[in-house]
């Protein structure tokens, strides 16, 4: 039941007629007779009108929100393992975001495979702060080994094949001591729905992309990617680029596709409609709804509310980490090891809400690459920033042809692309794929000349 949500409407209805009765009521005693029919006339012509329209708002809210009891999956075993919600509607929530890996639903398995039962393939704690307007993602790799309570030492994702949803919450908890107040869980049918229900969502590609395995393969520049495509970019862990001509592997593994998955969430958020009052974000849940799982707590308060209150959230103000790890073998197992005390410093900046990964000019580590054409453009560039203070680790050429500058960085890391844009005075920056070596790519376009 949602009594607080759903309450007030009424309370608007009360309000106005406190305001507008005893209105009436002076015009009816003290008013010449003409003029009190024509003021008697047009306050209650207002009182029907404002009192329908509120009335209205209230029964297409309760009838979205009905329905959308009717299409969401509530996650009861989680319901005693969540921290507490804050009371104000303007403080920080932290939601645990699962993408279950399980094939129920799904037609195609062709680059998937096929496996009965479910694991956790992604992984991301989700910060928002409703007052600013911001949000914070931190991606978990699913090959991260960690404690999982009652289980021993295993891969991360394995908490959700041997406990499910509760279990997971307790080994996230553990491994980052942040509170986790809310659970939401999508899987494969609900992620590929959602982008095809978008008509798509667009990435950029510096350079021709491919993954045998998943079955991705897309051209450079702009690209829409349907609900398969995205679907095979979000899971590909053998990502190459045609590079000079060649096929080379870049962030081919779990780490990598944890950045992709963070990219691909930030352009559906970048596209997602933003809703300009409850109807149309009803209409956007009521979209999304089928394909999720939600804990009980959020299930009993307003979806439609909660959305309209973070309708302020786009790609642009979502800033992105993803835990580090070394890569190697335990018990035949590829896994990651976790990299301290960067890890613990990482959820430590993410509950005190303070910058995920701050840079300096002195900490980036840049690839440039001549986009141009003109003979010795990337060399000059990198002399420039060098000059500047960055790290420029290598120099190259692009195989496109740019117009403009372009800084190309990772999710969420927009603001290390502007530190390169403010020094230079010009070019543009743009998220995708950037070699693990390097922190941006800067691509020499003829406004470098």
């Amino acid at each position: 039941m949602r009594v607080t949500g759903n309450s007030r409407p009424f309370r608007h209805v009360v309000i106005t007629n406190a305001l507008l009765v005893p209105s009436l009521f002076a015009v009816m005693t003290t008013q010449p007779a003409r003029r009190r029919h024509w003021v008697r006339t047009t306050l209650i012509t207002l009182l029907v009108a404002v009192n329908g329209a509120v009335l209205a708002a209230y029964i297409l809210l309760n009838s979205v929100e009905n329905k959308i009891d009717d299409l969401v999956r509530t996650v009861p075993s989680v319901a005693g393992v969540l921290d507490t919600v804050p009371p104000e509607s303007t403080d920080p929530l932290t939601f645990l975001l699962i993408g279950s890996d399980t094939r129920e639903g799904l037609t195609d398995f062709t680059n998937i495979g096929k496996f009965d039962g479910a694991r956790s393939d992604v992984i991301m704690l989700i910060k928002v702060y409703p007052q600013t307007d911001k949000a914070q993602i931190v991606s978990i790799p699913r090959d991260l080994w960690v404690d999982i309570p009652g289980h021993g030492r295993d891969r991360i994702n394995a908490a959700y094949s041997e406990g499910g949803a509760a279990l997971t919450i307790e080994t996230v908890r553990d491994l980052a001591q942040v509170p986790i107040n809310h659970y939401v869980e999508v899987d494969f049918v609900g992620f590929q729905s959602l982008v095809d229900a978008m008509d798509g969502v667009e990435l950029e590609f510096p350079f021709p992309a491919r993954d045998k395995k998943t079955g991705l393969n897309v051209k450079a520049g702009t690209q829409t990617l349907d609900g398969k495509e995205a679907l095979a970019y979000a899971r590909s862990r053998r990502y190459q680029e045609k590079r000079g001509g060649k096929w080379r592997s870049v962030d081919a593994d779990d780490l990598g596709r944890t950045r992709r998955q963070q990219q691909l969430i930030l352009a559906i958020l970048s596209q997602l409609k933003r809703p300009s009052n409850l109807g149309d974000a009803g209409e956007a849940v009521t979209a999304f709804a089928p394909f999720l799982g939600i804990d009980p707590n959020l299930a009993e308060t307003s979806l439609v509310r909660l959305a309209f209150s973070l309708r302020g959230i786009d790609a642009n103000q979502v800033e992105t980490a993803t835990v580090s790890g070394n890569p190697t073998t335990v018990d035949g197992k590829s896994v990651l090891k976790i990299i301290q005390p960067e890890t613990d410093k990482l959820f430590a900046r993410l509950d005190r809400g303070d910058p995920l990964l701050p840079a300096k000019k002195g900490s980036l580590r840049l690839e440039v690459l001549n986009g141009n054409g003109r003979e010795g453009a990337a060399g000059d560039m990198a002399d420039k920033l060098r000059e500047g203070g960055f790290k420029v680790l290598r120099v190259g050429d692009s195989d496109g042809d740019f117009v403009d500058t372009t800084v190309v960085v990772r999710p969420g890391r927009s603001v290390w692309g502007q530190l390169v844009i403010d020094f230079l005075g010009f070019g543009s920056i743009t998220t995708g794929v950037v070699d693990e070596r390097f922190d941006a790519m800067v691509i020499v376009g003829h406004d470098g000349v």
